[in-house]
């Protein structure tokens, strides 16, 4: 028996599982592994997210086999086996675990839609509550200090851009002259070709620093297309000499060497750039439903984050401490000494 098992396929044993669940007399039931599921959902979110969100399934799906087995049957996955894993998540990767938790929960959700499961466990299961940090923002020395350890001009731009524009790294790599109305100064953010993260297109006013970044590019790309030996059908923004587009990750990565090498704080990334786009309008006064729909937020509640910012409508609510109540100034009379009584007691 052992012999004749181990020579059978993944695709014979899930076959046979559902013939003996047949034969025993189960409700007959289409017996779906995580193998199975895994796959289906990947192709899935590979024709409908983008890469990225993509790469982040693959990673949570990647530590959900390893647990369960690709075996094993998804509809065996109940809320006590739910809670071990996560249990284990948490500890294998204390870091990422929310991120991996919501991708989980998300892919099980679409299970349920499936049939495969009869619930999402998942969202029985009670975390841990996190302490929630304000974002890591930087200011305009920072990013010349970052800027000036790139040598390479069109990266040191990428950088430039995402702190005066606020946009996602994928959308600026992304970006098409096409989309770039120089002479009324707005970016069209999201069109055929690119899906933004919330699947809808907005429009961001450049300022001058931005300008200037784009049109640093303009020129470059102007002279490297005027050479006929190359031949470039792409038209990105922010390019390699070819034509061809940067990656996200050699982006990232060149952001965080760049920061170690001018000795900022190990947590800022490149997302930290559209933090310090938020934080200096904040800052500047400008309305969150204003910076909300800059950042092609879906909801004003993730704009939020950046609400203890203004500290100039903090200062003013506490300044209202320094002004004595109206009742302590009697007329005629200086500043009236409050009372002070003890607790439990009628003494004065």
């Amino acid at each position: 028996m052992e012999e004749f098992l181990k020579n059978i396929s993944s695709n014979d044993l899930e076959k046979l599982k559902m013939l003996f669940s047949i034969i025993s007399g189960n409700e007959t039931k289409e017996i779906v592994t995580l193998r199975v599921f895994v796959d289906e959902y990947s192709n899935l979110i590979k024709q409908n997210r983008s890469n990225t969100y993509h790469v982040s399934v693959m990673s949570s799906f990647k530590h959900l086999l390893e647990f369960y087995g690709s075996q094993k049957s998804i509809r065996e996955i109940e809320l006590k086996e739910t809670e071990n894993f996560c249990s284990y998540l948490q500890q294998k990767v204390h870091k990422g675990f929310y991120v991996y938790y919501r991708t989980l929960k998300a892919a099980f959700n679409k299970a349920k839609d499936w049939g495969y499961v009869k619930e999402n466990y998942f969202i029985k299961v009670k975390l841990p509550k996190r302490q929630k940090l304000a974002p890591m923002f930087i200011i305009n020395d920072q990013l010349s200090a970052i800027c000036s350890q790139i040598k390479n001009e069109v990266i040191k731009n990428v950088f430039t851009f995402a702190f005066y524009t606020g946009m996602r790294l994928d959308e600026i790599i992304n970006l098409r002259w096409k989309n770039v109305d120089l002479e009324n100064c707005v970016i069209t953010v999201g069109d055929e070709n690119f899906t933004t993260k919330g699947r809808k297109q907005r429009f961001i006013p450049i300022c001058e620093e931005a300008l200037t970044s784009a049109l640093s590019q303009k020129e470059r790309k102007t002279k490297i297309f005027s050479i006929k030996s190359l031949n470039c059908t792409r038209d990105y923004v922010f390019c390699k000499a070819n034509g061809d587009r940067y990656t996200g990750d050699h982006i990232s990565q060149s952001f965080k060497r760049a920061c170690k090498a001018a000795g900022l704080d190990n947590t800022i990334h490149f997302h930290s750039l559209r933090h310090s786009f938020a934080s200096s309008l904040v800052q500047k006064g400008v309305p969150l439903y204003t910076i909300k729909e800059l950042l092609g937020h879906s909801s004003i509640a993730t704009t939020e984050i950046y609400s203890h910012l203004n500290m100039e409508t903090l200062r003013e609510a506490i300044k209202k401490l320094d002004c004595p109540h109206p009742d302590l100034l009697p007329k005629g009379e200086g500043v009236k000494q409050p009372q002070i009584f003890k607790i439990n007691s009628a003494e004065k």
